[in-house]
């Protein structure tokens, strides 16, 4: 099994281009076989908080037909 750090570091990969949705899938695989780990929960809130965010602009933009580059 990879370490800990390793698979962090894949999250926030995924996180730096853009894949919030599959860092927080990666996250929730994670905390299965690491439950209560308070720094995997702090970021998971992170993440779901920028994700929220990021679907309320998609949302918007495509309300407004406003294109993002």
């Amino acid at each position: 099994m990879a370490k800990l750090s390793e698979l962090v570091e894949k999250i926030d990969t995924e996180v730096k281009e853009g894949n919030r949705h599959r860092a927080l899938l990666m996250l929730d695989k994670l905390l299965e076989k690491v439950p209560d780990n308070k720094q995997l929960l702090s970021r998971k809130a992170k993440f779901q908080k920028e994700y929220g965010f990021e679907k309320r602009i998609i949302a918007l933009e495509e309300k407004y037909g406003i294109v993002s580059e």
